[in-house]
């Protein structure tokens, strides 16, 4: 039997199970020596006879094929990454055709997708890009008119070009010429996934340039587009907690935010925004003065909550005043005046998220977003929203300053994982700690804690039961990645209100689920008779640690409450 199997991007564990079977099976290996890294050999059996194809014309592949067919020997034609993109594999398999010889398909990762792993990249991010191309610049072989660079750049979208990293400066050109801009964003991976994997992030503009610094004339992926900076995306509807699917029904899960008016036009306001179909959470509104307006806002900052206020912007800052304490806990606020023309966020616009309550608020009443921290005004990079969309903690909040200092004079910001790369100075470092020069230190939270709850716990003995546990084992609340769960008790108040207060997102699984999970776990048959499945902190927590976490706590009871901590890799 003749095979063609996809070799993957380069690394030997990057095979498919299928791949390896075959190999490791194989009396005969053609491999394609010129990619196909060479360690994947070390799969064969001692007495296979292995052909390297970069040697050879298509007649000599094919011979050796069916000859060995005919002996009836198990023959792997190995290509690299997946076979059907640019593997030439059609013409040996018309040969085959011709000589009624029966052959099989397993495909491969091709080295876009090595390249994107490698850059923590979705290549179809909702309003920036929902196409993938995987094309070339015409060589020795010629490509279809119509398949050009330049009509292809003319889409837009997402790119991986292959082939082409000797024809840098043309590419960029033409790349141009159809439509990207020169400052789109863009990648070179140089053989992904292999040991000596690099990869460097640039510009269309600057392709050819940065191949030259960094020596790179082929066995390089170019991808091109905006998605390789994550830019500005609208979220996925998959998981939008306001969209319905076939498995689930659309909930509200923001009802944190809490309205506070003086008025009945104020009152109309607010019923305005809950009557528009946003899932805003915004509890109903009720016209309070004087101290029952105070008891409310005190009790709305120990929450955290969300606050709205309509009405003179005067008589929010006299209310807010005497709880304001630390910008990166603050409650979000922000006020609408009575007639809903303008939205303005009063504090933490941006950890908390102000500033973009004030403009989902503003486009559902029709009214203009008031916004006037400097990085958004600027259109600045703003390090603490960084910080935020990417789920890092700030270790020294005066570097947040000068960092949005440089940003606003339009110098560029360095940031560097750990010790990548060379040790020179940095604006941000992203690392657990680390000896290197830097402004700003933003590290992983890399906690998970793993909840068991009876229903209606009362929501003050839980959070000073899991505070209380987080201090025992030493762990800053600060580095708290998530809370997890069972689906069944996500919803439980005491679990959301910890979750609201402290701004830690919670992760739930079916019990289905909790049950593969991998590991040693403290069985309880009343939990399983209960829920379902005989554990539910300790599974939860190792879940959504993931695969490579590990439990630092073990399960630990409380009044009506479990609890374990795993740590994230």
């Amino acid at each position: 039997m003749i095979n063609f199997v996809g070799a993957g991007p380069g690394a030997v564990d990057l095979i498919t199970v299928r791949g390896r079977d075959l190999l490791e099976k194989a009396d005969v290996i053609i491999y394609a020596g010129s990619l196909v890294n060479p360690d994947l050999l070390s799969y064969a059996k001692k007495d296979a006879r292995i052909y390297n194809s970069a040697e050879m014309t298509l007649e000599e592949v094919t011979d050796v094929m069916l000859d060995a067919d005919s002996e009836g020997k198990n023959v792997v034609r190995l290509h690299t990454g997946d076979q059907s993109i640019y593997g030439a594999i059609r013409e040996q398999m018309d040969i085959l055709d011709a000589n009624k010889k029966e052959y099989a398909s397993t495909p491969g990762v091709s080295a876009c997708f090595g390249a994107a792993a490698a850059l923590d990249l979705e290549y179809t991010l909702p309003n920036v890009s929902q196409t993938l191309i995987i094309t070339r610049m015409e060589g020795v072989t010629g490509v279809p008119e119509k398949e050009s660079i330049e009509a292809l750049a003319a889409h837009g979208a997402s790119m991986a070009i292959y082939l082409s990293s000797g024809m840098l400066e043309e590419l960029s050109r033409r790349l141009v010429e159809g439509g990207y801009r020169e400052d789109t964003p863009a990648a070179l991976a140089f053989k992904v996934t292999h040991p000596d994997e690099k990869i460097f992030v640039c510009t269309v503009a600057t392709l050819a340039d940065t191949a030259r610094h960094n020596g790179i004339t082929k066995t390089a992926v170019v991808l091109v587009g905006d998605v390789i900076t994550h830019s500005k995306y609208d979220r996925s509807k998959l998981y939008d907690p306001a969209f319905s699917t076939g498995y689930r029904n659309a909930k509200d899960e923001n009802t944190n935010k809490v309205a506070f008016c003086f008025n009945d036009k104020g009152r109309a306001v607010i019923e305005r925004l809950n009557d528009a179909g946003a899932p805003l959470g915004i509890s109903p509104a009720a016209i309070c003065t004087g101290a029952d307006l105070h008891r409310r806002v005190a009790k709305a900052f120990s929450d955290r909550s969300s606050i709205i206020f309509v009405g003179a912007v005067g008589i929010a800052i006299r209310m807010i005043t005497p709880f304001v304490n630390d910008k990166l806990s603050d409650s979000c606020v922000i006020a609408i005046d009575d007639d809903a023309r303008f939205v303005i966020p009063l504090l933490s616009g941006h950890v908390g998220g102000a500033n973009k309550l004030a403009v989902t608020v503003a486009k559902l009443l029709d009214a203009t977003p008031v916004i006037t921290t400097s990085t958004d005004v600027n259109g600045a990079f703003s390090a603490d929203v960084f910080a935020v969309e990417n789920h890092l903690a700030i270790r020294n909040r005066e570097g947040i300053r000068t960092v949005s200092a440089k940003a606003l004079e339009g110098k560029s910001i360095t940031l560097s994982i750990k010790d990548y790369p060379p040790k020179d100075p940095v604006d941000i470092i992203i690392a657990d700690e680390t000896d290197r020069e830097y402004d700003l230190l933003l590290s992983p939270k890399n906690y998970v804690i793993g909840i068991g709850m009876k229903k209606d716990k009362d929501a003050f003995e839980a959070e000073k039961f899991i505070t209380s546990l987080l201090s025992k084992n030493g762990i800053d609340i600060n580095d708290v990645h998530s809370l997890a769960t069972i689906d069944v008790k996500e919803d439980e108040h005491a679990i959301r209100a910890f979750s609201q207060k402290y701004r830690i997102p919670v992760i739930s699984f079916e019990a289905s689920v909790l049950e593969r999970a991998d590991g040693d776990f403290t069985a309880s048959e009343f939990v399983k008779e209960t829920v379902g499945v005989d554990n539910v902190c300790e599974r939860a927590a190792a879940l959504a640690a993931g695969p490579r976490g590990v439990i630092v706590c073990k399960k630990v009871k409380g009044e009506g409450i479990t609890a374990a901590i795993a740590k994230r890799k």
